[in-house]
């Protein structure tokens, strides 16, 4: 279905963050940002701290600061995990699962 009416503008109520590849798309009221971005941060940072292993523990706070640059609008490319591939999979999927559970809205609610 196409819409020719619509001209691809946001909606000025509206905030928009998107990550490389899969593009996520994340439409929170400017509002609930801040919020969301405090919770995001805690939450993430909860994670990180809790592995045991320095460099995965590195990794994931490199990857939470690129996490956090995405939510503010930014478009980097995404670090690498260095020589330990799978672990730096899981560390990056938890990390994204986190980012879409704060930052996810319906409605106008952010889910916390």
């Amino acid at each position: 279905m196409r819409h020719d009416h619509w001209d691809g503008r946001l909606s000025p109520l509206r905030s928009r963050s998107s990550y490389r590849k899969r593009r996520l798309r994340v439409e929170i009221p400017p509002e609930l940002f801040q919020t969301a971005f405090a919770n995001f941060t805690r939450g993430a940072e909860g994670f990180a701290m809790s592995l045991s292993d320095e460099t995965h523990r590195k990794f994931a706070l490199r990857y939470l600061e690129y996490l956090q640059d995405i939510a503010r609008g930014a478009d980097l490319l995404k670090p690498k995990g260095g020589g330990f591939r799978p672990a730096s999979r899981l560390i990056c999927a938890e990390l994204e699962r986190l980012f879409r559970c704060y930052f996810a809205s319906a409605d106008g609610i952010v889910a916390a």
